[in-house]
């Protein structure tokens, strides 16, 4: 079955990680998604590594392009070109979706704002990714994931109490922001079925992990204490954290219940505990979370991880190991059931894994359809769909102002 955006043309003029990743989403949607890059300047994700993946030729290829474009057709453009920018102006008057990455204002020197483009595609979906947004006292700020981990407070939340900050295990701003513009893209889709209308949606890696601060906003709006690090547990539920067992090996435990704390104290042998009155009721274990973990931990040590896990999943209380990145992408059976993992066939590269956007529909299919785009590949394909002549696409190439990789050689030589 197609894709539920099957229909749906986006330009992606982005690069690094949150913007890619956004079009990402609707490229495995079912969108058109067409990567404008700059022929001269190769994206930074394109140049960008390691990790570097090596095909049967001996080219290379950045294995975070790889990652993040597949889905996408490419083009390069330069924008700052009077010509290139005509034509790219014809892709996006009959563009549904403009995904952009640069810091404010740069779209608007080039001519390629949401105003301008809003004229000549009064329909046009506009998203802009940033930092800090498009409007704010840090507007002007080179944004990145860590800066912004640490800004928004996640960074002081996160680590062992006592210990110095950390930052999540993976650049959860970027990703974030990234679904959080494709989640305002869709909005406004539906919105301009009603209106014919399109707008400017505005997502930045700030707003992202603000809104993220659900637990430790309500903590602090109710009662004024600042929340601070608590490792692997959570802020309500105790004991609601990783263990360890005999065996070394690390497990998590969500146990923030009654009715699950008095399986965790049956199973390890010790069901006074459920009874203890400093632990029988969620206050108090709360209040007296320190000295519970350390009992539990001690307990824990008594036989290997694995064996915790099954009892502890026999009485359903929630549990499970805590896996690394290689069993997971290759062992993990939640994630072989789920075709979380599949593959695609690169011109250069040769068969290559990825990873696909996990929704599953009852109508319509989450799939991928190609790899990611080699620099220029299919510049000719696209340009010519949307009118630009032929002999063109020779003069821009020849002066340097685009670069194509296919179809270029049918036309005869033009002087630029």
């Amino acid at each position: 079955m197609p894709g539920p955006l099957e229909g749906i043309v986006v330009l992606d003029c982005t690069h690094a990680l949150a913007g890619p990743f956004c079009g990402l989403i609707l490229a495995d949607l079912g969108a058109d998604v067409i990567k404008v890059e700059n022929p001269d300047a190769e994206e930074r994700v394109r140049a960008g590594g390691p990790p570097f993946v090596t095909g049967p030729g001996g080219e290379t290829e950045s294995g975070q392009m790889l990652m993040v474009n597949r889905n996408k057709r490419g083009i390069a453009l330069n924008l700052k070109d009077r010509g290139a920018r005509v034509a790219f102006n014809r892709l996006a008057e009959r563009a549904d979706v403009l995904i952009q990455n640069f810091r404010p204002g740069t779209m608007k020197k080039l001519g390629c704002d949401y105003e301008t483009l809003s004229e000549l595609n009064p329909g046009l979906i506009y998203c802009s990714v940033s930092g800090f947004g498009q409007f704010g006292p840090y507007a002007d700020r080179a944004g990145l994931d860590l800066i912004t981990q640490g800004m928004s407070g996640l960074m002081s939340i996160t680590g062992e109490a006592g210990g110095e900050p950390n930052k999540a295990g993976v650049p959860i701003c970027d990703v974030g922001t990234g679904m959080y513009g494709a989640i305002g893209i869709l909005a406004a889709l539906h919105e301009r079925h009603r209106t014919g209308i399109g707008q400017h949606v505005d997502v930045c890696l700030m707003d992202t992990p603000v809104s993220w601060l659900v637990w430790e906003a309500a903590q602090y709006f109710a009662t004024g204490e600042v929340p601070g690090r608590l490792g692997s547990g959570h802020r309500i539920g105790v004991p609601y954290r990783a263990y360890q067992g005999s065996d070394g090996k690390w497990f998590t435990i969500g146990a923030s219940s009654n009715k699950h704390f008095v399986n965790v104290c049956q199973v390890v042998g010790a069901p006074e505990l459920a009874r203890d009155a400093r632990f029988d009721s969620g206050a108090k274990r709360r209040e007296r979370r320190a000295e519970l973990t350390g009992i539990l931990r001690e307990l824990f040590k008594r036989q290997p991880a694995d064996t915790w896990i099954e009892q502890l999943v026999a009485c359903g209380t929630p549990v499970g190991p805590i896996n690394t990145v290689d069993w997971v992408l290759d062992e993990e059976p939640h994630v072989k059931q789920r075709g979380l993992v599949t593959e695609t066939e690169h011109p250069t590269m040769g068969r290559q894994r990825a990873l696909l956007t996990p929704i599953k529909l009852s109508r319509g299919e989450v799939k991928v359809r190609r790899p990611a785009p080699l620099h220029g590949e299919h510049t000719f394909e696209v340009l010519r769909s949307v009118g630009v002549a032929d002999e063109e696409i020779a003069r821009l190439e020849a002066r340097g102002a685009l670069r194509s990789l296919n179809g270029h050689w049918q036309v005869a030589a033009v002087a630029p």
